[in-house]
């Protein structure tokens, strides 16, 4: 996450999973690839919203994605 974020926008990758209907366990596996920009923080990835629909339309533009995404 390149630039600061308030306590507030930050998101565990369970609550984004949640959010974004995906499983924590693949938000994981991304942010380890540094395909989702997320930092560790001791056991928790943390990321914010934005960076999750940033991830989202990068994969629109190449034509890989789930098509019924929620908008949070």
């Amino acid at each position: 996450m390149a630039k600061k974020s308030k306590k507030s926008d930050l998101l565990t990758l369970s609550q984004a999973a949640k959010a974004y209907g995906y499983s924590s366990d693949y938000l994981r596996r991304l942010a380890e690839k540094g395909r989702l920009r997320a930092d560790k923080l001791g056991h928790q990835w943390l990321t914010t919203s934005e960076d999750v629909r940033n991830f989202l339309v990068s994969r629109e533009k190449r034509g890989v994605y789930k098509k019924r995404v929620p908008k949070a």
